[in-house]
């Protein structure tokens, strides 16, 4: 069976980071500090429990 190596991994979009225009070298530490983004994990758990919930209470008998 042949045996594959991938020794550079990166995911889609990592070259925006790593790249000589990256907006990251124009940011201090304060402003690091300030970025934020994504889900709110507690809005997220939120609607999972809600939607078994009503999975569970449709399903039962």
């Amino acid at each position: 069976m042949a045996v594959i190596a991938i020794n550079d991994l990166r995911p889609t979009g990592a070259e925006l980071f790593f790249g000589s225009e990256s907006f990251m070298t124009d940011l201090n530490d304060n402003e690091l500090g300030n970025v934020n983004g994504g889900i709110t994990p507690s809005w997220y758990f939120a609607a999972v429990g809600v939607t078994a919930l009503v999975g569970y209470l449709a399903n039962r008998k």
